[in-house]
């Protein structure tokens, strides 16, 4: 977007009548972003006058959260950048924020960003050159903004005419629109967005398929960097659990507990305890939670009355932890990926906090000595989840991988990947590492995988599917650890039982 935008300065200066020195930029909202985005990025804008976007992260996540994806780059705010950085860059050319006061984008942190951005421009000695206008009116265009905004381009641009808003004939749709089909891919052709990515995906996997060919090498480098990019953080002290209740079944009990989390929050917890144990304890992850398969009949029973204590939590975001009424403006097919994007901005992934909260999870059954060995049993959207804190911790010695999605990577050329894989993802993770490194991560460790899917949920691509795997596969075999695991169809696991009872021993 802001190489686009680079371009278009680039036309207009090819124009004989265009002034080089008088450039100016502006947009409202989505192209306020734009306009604080290019004028940062071009020196060649002299004004900038920007429309109902600048305010900052702090009062951003106090109130309505991240907004649009292209509004929040990767790692922004743990890097150091908030909104009045597009301004203080830029410093000391003219600057003008155009605000309202009931705007969806704070007015308290545009007021703020003001008293920031103000201060530069005073240690110039350039006062004159920014200011900020308001009107008391929603996220929308005002006459009286419309007009400073006017004031400002014939100001600082030079420009004739006056200041006043005046009636004009739009153009009709027909007039506006340069191509057949008003839309430039598919009138002439050429890149999108996801075919963008897609090419910059094939490269990166590409790289990823020769550094796997070294595994010695390969392997370590890939734990090293999924916990960099996944921000995940090393649980360093595991509180005592919160007893909540008990429940007493037949031939076993369930005990109800909380504990605290990463954060401030909790992690509430069932513990399922068999009259005749195993030694062995199960963690369960399920993306409906805890309660998901904990009824009788439900396939947590089925481990514990073949001896495992089974510890299924609701870890954040899931089940009682669920994701409040927060939705976002990016809220698709029920999972809101403005909360991966607020992720995405302080450097870390909602995938490495849940994976950390396991590994504290894990830390609380080690802590009890009638458990020697920790299992882990993760679902469809989980999987990552799982595969991440396995990785990290070899104390979880057997891992089952109920209907995963392959790899980060096929949900990149998907070009209608499901939604809710999204939130598990790791930003920025290609660059270092797939999930099937994880997975071959873990090698010798006892490993089953069935019922693997795409990036869309589906299972028909096995040519892609195959070639996830691929890694996994030769891992194992490197390891001379062949029989440990077990790759199975999703037809399998429509009578899961008698795997799992392999998988188990």
């Amino acid at each position: 977007m802001i190489w686009d935008g680079i371009r278009a300065v680039d036309y207009l200066l090819s124009r004989k009548e265009v002034d080089p020195a008088r450039i100016g930029i502006t947009g409202r909202s989505g192209g306020g972003t734009q306009s604080a985005y290019i004028a940062a990025m071009d020196d060649r804008i002299y004004a900038a006058a920007l429309e109902n976007y600048l305010t900052n992260f702090t009062r951003l996540l106090q109130t309505i959260g991240p907004q649009d994806a292209e509004q929040n780059m990767s790692d922004a705010i743990s890097r150091g950048i908030d909104h009045g950085d597009f301004l203080l860059v830029r410093a000391p050319k003219p600057a003008l924020m155009i605000t309202t006061t009931r705007d969806m984008f704070s007015i308290q942190g545009a007021m703020e960003t003001e008293k920031e951005v103000a201060a530069i421009y005073k240690s110039y000695g350039q006062e004159d050159n920014f200011s900020r206008i308001e009107d008391d009116a929603p996220h929308a265009s005002t006459q009286k903004n419309r007009e400073a905004m006017y004031a400002f381009f014939r100001k600082h641009l030079n420009n004739p005419g006056n200041s006043n808003d005046e009636e004009t004939q739009p153009f009709t749709p027909d007039e506006v629109r340069v191509t057949a089909t008003g839309q430039v891919s598919t009138s002439l052709g050429g890149e999108t967005v996801f075919s963008l990515n897609r090419k910059e995906t094939e490269k990166l996997v590409h790289k990823l398929q020769v550094s796997r060919g070294d595994l010695t090498r390969h392997l370590p480098d890939v734990l090293n960097s999924a916990k960099k990019l996944s921000g995940y953080r090393e649980p360093s002290e595991i509180n005592e659990p919160v007893f909540t209740g008990r429940i007493q079944k037949e031939g076993y009990v369930i005990e109800k507990y909380f504990v605290k989390g990463e954060g401030d929050y909790i992690i509430p917890y069932l513990l399922m305890k068999p009259d005749k144990p195993n030694s062995k304890a199960l963690i369960y992850l399920h993306p409906s939670g805890k309660a998901a398969e904990a009824s009788k009949g439900g396939e947590i029973e089925w481990f514990v009355r073949n001896g495992f204590t089974v510890l299924a939590p609701d870890i954040i975001g899931v089940g009682e932890m669920g994701p409040g009424i927060f939705k976002g403006d990016a809220y698709i097919e029920g999972s809101s990926h403005n909360l991966w994007y607020a992720s995405m901005l302080i450097g870390r992934s909602i995938v490495g906090i849940r994976a950390g909260d396991v590994v504290r999870l894990t830390g609380l059954l080690k802590k009890n000595s009638e458990i020697s060995e920790v299992y882990g049993f993760a679902r469809k959207e989980m999987v990552p989840v799982l595969l991440h804190a396995a990785a990290f911790d070899p104390f979880i010695t057997h891992i089952a991988l109920i209907e995963p999605y392959s790899s980060y990577s096929s949900i990149v050329l998907n070009r209608f990947y499901k939604p809710s894989f999204i939130l598990n993802a790791v930003p920025g993770a290609l660059k270092a590492y797939d999930l099937p490194d994880l997975a071959a991560s873990l090698a010798p460790r006892k490993l089953l995988i069935a019922g693997v899917t795409d990036g869309n949920g589906k299972s028909t691509d096995v040519e892609s599917i195959n070639k996830d795997l691929a890694i996994i596969k030769t891992a194992y075999q490197y390891r001379n650890a062949g029989n440990q695991l077990k790759i199975v169809s999703r037809e399998t696991i429509e009578k899961p039982y008698n795997l799992y009872m392999e998988w188990i021993k």
